[in-house]
């Protein structure tokens, strides 16, 4: 019977994945597309791989959304992970919506894993969720985001803070370049309001600018979705004819940034003092053309394949093992790719995950 339970969940994650197709995010149709398969391939691997799991181990993984390709990288990298252990993995797609990831995980704690892996996406929201697995003795790992609950055995994450720092920092050393001194307008493209993600990106993003008060930040959200980025850089740029520069944040803000540029005919080529430099975040396949070209200047590049195998792995080892996260937080590595040195040696030696996504 709960073998059973465990068949008709996994193919209710597919049917939620497959139905992303319809609803999903933003992104151009070819990206999305090809994201929501590959994603749907996914889940119906899972899915499949119930029937011959021996039943000792099941993991359930809610995240935020199997339409972005950074996040089909973490799931391949659990699933991958997973497999090598004889692990049995649920997925779950919260399409980016809090109540839908509260109920997901209420289902799996229903149906009886031995450990919750999520990625908020209110980290405040997801609390009782987390609450309800603690009480019925089901340990609850955080990847990528995180929750405000003190329950949570790990986060397997980025240094998001880091990430808006080393931003920040080449933002300020580009503009010191341009003007002789660390001055001029920049925008934060915030990813979040409500993910530990978003709001620690745009928090080292001002560690550093701070420091510089003849930097002027135009602070908006666009929360991850190139329609949303594109209309408000569109309306920032209307508003203001000398940005010197734009922290995305994201590889979604960073497309409809650059898009919004291309639009209101602000594009120059890098060295032209008219240049608008963009930052992005995360190295999708995209963005890693848009740095080849000049038009996306930097990238700070995550490891999610990295992130979704050593979520899996310190899961397992909890479970099976009874091993203890040697601490509350575990970070993965981080890469500033430039135009400089998107070919270098040193990174390909960090890797580009999104050449391994399969």
């Amino acid at each position: 019977m709960k073998n059973f339970k465990r068949i008709l969940a996994a193919v209710l994650s597919l049917s939620m994945v497959l139905g992303l197709s319809a609803c999903g995010s933003s992104e151009s149709d070819t990206k999305t597309s090809a994201a929501t398969q590959t994603g749907a391939d996914l889940v119906e691997t899972a899915a499949e791989s119930v029937d011959t799991a021996d039943g000792d181990c099941v993991i359930g993984l809610s995240i935020l959304s199997m339409s972005a390709e950074f996040l089909i990288a973490m799931v391949q990298g659990a699933q991958d992970k997973a497999d090598e252990l004889g692990v049995e993995l649920l997925v779950r797609d919260c399409n980016v919506n809090n109540q839908t990831q509260v109920d997901q995980i209420l289902d799996m704690i229903n149906q009886e894993v031995d450990c919750i892996i999520v990625e908020p996406w209110d980290s405040e929201g997801i609390t009782k969720a987390i609450d309800a697995a603690t009480e019925a003795n089901i340990p609850v790992f955080t990847v990528d985001t995180s929750g405000n609950s003190d329950d949570i055995k790990c986060w397997i994450a980025s240094d998001n803070v880091e990430m808006g720092r080393m931003a920040g920092e080449y933002i300020a050393e580009q503009l010191n370049e341009k003007y002789g001194s660390s001055s001029g307008k920049v925008v934060n493209l915030m990813a979040s309001l409500t993910s530990t993600s978003g709001t620690n990106r745009s928090a080292g993003f001002h560690e550093v600018i701070d420091q510089y008060p003849d930097i002027e930040v135009v602070e908006q959200n666009a929360d991850l979705e190139v329609e949303k980025a594109l209309n408000t850089m569109t309306d920032i740029l209307q508003a203001n004819d000398d940005i010197d520069a734009v922290w995305c944040s994201g590889d979604n803000n960073a497309i409809g940034v650059i898009q919004a540029i291309e639009a209101a005919n602000r594009y120059y080529e890098q060295g032209d003092a008219n240049h608008i430099l963009v930052i992005s975040a995360d190295g999708g396949l995209e963005i890693l053309d848009k740095i080849r070209s000049g038009k996306c200047d930097a990238c700070i590049s995550q490891q999610p394949i990295t992130m979704g195998a050593d979520a899996l792995q310190m899961a397992y080892d909890y479970v099976v093992n009874g091993k203890e996260p040697a601490d509350k937080v575990q970070y993965v590595g981080l890469f500033n790719i430039t135009t400089e040195n998107i070919d270098s040696q040193e990174l390909a030696d960090f890797g580009l995950w999104a050449e391994q996504v399969r």
